[in-house]
């Protein structure tokens, strides 16, 4: 019985226990780190649309409107491949529509695309000068 006194000595349990909640400390600061970096570019986003709307209503120009919405995107990586569509109506109202596609931050460029979300973001306004 000598050989099971070993047993009752727990020197060096709590690494062991250390180590195998480590990976979901990990998955979860990953999470965490892209629910920030979406946050970011909807916030982002958002923002571009309303400051593209803002150039369409006093210019009346798509091109300027879209130049706008690229410029408030930046060069941004969370934010990939943006698009503007300007839908207007007969009363002098507008609609502006940006749509992108915001990928995963902690994924291998190579596979950017393949896991990257379609976002979109509305603004709608009226044109300020007739």
């Amino acid at each position: 019985m000598k050989g099971f006194s070993n047993l009752k000595n727990e020197k060096g349990a709590l690494s062991f226990e250390f180590l195998g909640i480590l990976p979901f400390y990990f998955l979860f600061f990953l999470l965490l780190w892209q629910v920030v970096a979406s946050g970011f570019a909807v916030m982002t986003l958002k923002s571009a649309a309303n400051d593209g709307a803002l150039e369409y209503s006093l210019t009346q120009s798509e091109y300027e409107a879209t130049q706008t919405v690229l410029k408030s995107i930046g060069g941004s990586e969370l934010l990939a491949n943006p698009s503007v569509i300007v839908s207007t109506s007969p009363n002098d109202s507008f609609t502006l529509q940006v749509t992108v596609t915001h990928p995963l931050v902690f994924v291998p460029a190579e596979w950017r695309s393949a896991t990257s979300v379609s976002l979109n973001s509305e603004a709608i306004g009226k044109v300020l000068v007739p």
